[in-house]
């Protein structure tokens, strides 16, 4: 059964990974939202910078939800001032968030 697992995540699936950069402030909005819509993407802040006056949090998404987490974002948007550091498409597989999360994106633990 796991070789089937693989095979299924290694077959093309996309993920829709985004970082987005919010007031520390203003973060708690972005979180509540995001506990509020579970299932539309799994997150995480980013280690480094809890040490700043800003939160940078970390999204990934299937592709199969795209419309849905551009809808979600444009609504936070209206809230709060998001900055985009990251919106791309990734590949999805069992190395995936170990390869693009806070633990494996050097660029964002070097700033």
């Amino acid at each position: 059964m796991k070789k089937k697992m693989e095979t299924n995540l290694n077959s093309s699936a996309e993920l829709r990974h985004i970082i987005v950069r919010v007031p520390k402030d203003q973060a708690a909005f972005l979180y509540f939202q995001l506990e509020a819509n579970e299932g539309l993407a799994f997150y995480s802040t980013i280690d480094k910078s809890l040490r700043e006056p800003f939160r940078d949090i970390e999204m990934f998404s299937p592709m199969s939800l795209s419309k849905e987490i551009s809808h979600f974002i444009e609504y936070v948007q209206k809230e709060v001032p998001l900055i985009f550091l990251v919106d791309e498409i990734i590949q999805d597989s069992l190395v995936a968030v170990e390869n693009f999360t806070k633990l494996g994106k050097k660029a964002f633990q070097n700033d």
